[in-house]
């Protein structure tokens, strides 16, 4: 997915964890994901939102 981002031209990547899922944000600190503190979508069940994390691509990255 990041090397497909990076040659559509994308300048940054984002996605949204469930939180409390911590296998999967340290699978995408591990390949350079940051939280930004931001807040995603509702998780189904109402009791709590995903958080937002982001990596730059390319040339903003670097």
């Amino acid at each position: 997915m990041i090397r497909w981002a990076e040659e559509a031209g994308a300048s940054v990547l984002r996605l949204a964890v469930a939180d409390g899922n911590r296998a999967a944000e340290a699978l995408y600190r591990r390949n350079g994901f940051r939280d930004t503190g931001g807040l995603g979508d509702p998780m189904p069940d109402g009791a709590g939102r995903e958080r937002l994390m982001e990596r730059e691509l390319g040339a903003a990255a670097g």
